[in-house]
């Protein structure tokens, strides 16, 4: 079952090309663990303060837990962490699995087979 991880970032200010090279270096790591970053949001932080609000929020997709871990756990990630921690000042991560698909051509859920299950 393929695992979806939402990550929101802080990064320090000026650092956006710091930040960037990271990212790339760390899509190639996911990439070798069968996963990716699917999304990648730059927020429009409007009228907030840079503190209030993540620079980005990625949303990233793996085939399984097992790979999300392997990723995790990757010699070269932890080699590049203090690299990372030069640029981003705070993350928060979320991990979990794909919930149903809202369809808005439809009164109910595309596929709506009863309750959820939960996970």
């Amino acid at each position: 079952m393929a695992v979806y991880v939402v990550v929101r970032l802080w990064i320090r200010e000026g650092r956006e090309l710091e930040f960037e090279a990271y990212e790339r270096k760390a899509a190639r790591m996911m990439a070798r663990h069968g996963g990716g970053i699917e999304q990648a949001i730059r927020l429009m932080a409007v009228g907030l303060s840079e503190s209030d609000e993540p620079f980005e929020v990625h949303v990233l997709k793996f085939p399984s837990q097992m790979s999300f871990q392997a990723f995790q756990e990757d010699a070269e990630r932890h080699a590049l962490a203090s690299d990372r921690a030069d640029v981003v000042t705070r993350t928060e991560v979320f991990v979990g699995v794909q919930g149903p698909v809202y369809d808005s051509t439809t009164d109910g859920l595309a596929g709506d087979a009863g309750p959820a299950a939960h996970v």
